[in-house]
């Protein structure tokens, strides 16, 4: 992938949300003193978000939102994780510069905290799509392909598939799936691409698996769309 395309920003994108998140063992300062890193980030993460406790789960694991006045981006804190997150994507030169900002402010905050089991970096992408003779047109958007059994037609009324493959040093996690829009006027196809890096991690080499992880999930993404979707998501005339 050339240096261009993995810094292109899509005039059409269909990224509704990007995140990266640290993982570490968990640790009750961050439980118990949250208002210590909420200090350092009010000023531009005023809005306090309280999870809301469910049958089942554990509270202490359950994250703090810190989030800017118009939601458009904010930070995830809990006992073992830091996330932060844009639902108006800026670019990757941009989202890497918070990102890294923000985990500079968390060691501050916490500095006994240095080792990490996991970092993630997500894409998720929503697109929309209109049937054709009631049947979904992946092949316009996505280069996927299902190998079926001859009796089966290679023709989908709705798709829910996922697939885990190993990369250096972690995993990458990929979603496609058939859903309703978010105004329920419409059909898309969920595209969720997450890259983990979970082996022999230091939280001093945050701003290198943050590079890989990007690299890596944009290369992912960028194979599987077709050419013409592309040139949608560029503005182009098909």
């Amino acid at each position: 992938m050339s240096k261009k395309i993995e810094s292109e920003i899509y005039p059409n994108s269909p990224l509704i949300e990007v995140i990266f998140e640290i993982k570490f063992p968990g640790e009750p300062v961050v439980e118990c003193r949250r208002d210590i890193f909420y200090e350092l980030v009010r000023g531009d993460y005023p809005k306090v978000l309280v999870p809301s406790t469910k049958e089942g789960s554990f509270v202490a694991l359950e994250p703090y939102r810190f989030e800017k006045e118009d939601g458009s981006s904010g930070v995830m804190l809990a006992i073992n994780k830091l996330s932060y997150y844009s639902r108006k994507y800026p670019g990757f030169k941009n989202f890497r510069k918070e990102s890294l900002s923000l985990i500079s402010k968390f060691r501050k905050a916490y500095p006994k905290i240095n080792k990490l089991s996991r970092t993630g970096f997500r894409y998720v992408n929503i697109i929309p799509f209109t049937r054709e003779e009631g049947l979904i047109p992946i092949e316009n958007f996505l280069n996927v392909g299902l190998k079926m059994p001859g009796v089966i037609p290679e023709k989908y009324n709705n798709i829910s598939i996922g697939f885990v493959v190993d990369s250096d040093g972690g995993s990458v996690t990929t979603r496609i799936e058939t859903m309703t829009t978010a105004d329920q006027t419409g059909e898309a196809m969920l595209l969720d691409i997450d890259y983990a890096k979970e082996r022999n991690l230091a939280i001093g080499s945050v701003s290198k698996y943050i590079d890989e992880s990007h690299k890596c999930a944009r290369q992912l993404f960028e194979d599987l769309i077709t050419g013409n979707y592309r040139m949608f998501l560029r503005g182009e005339t098909l």
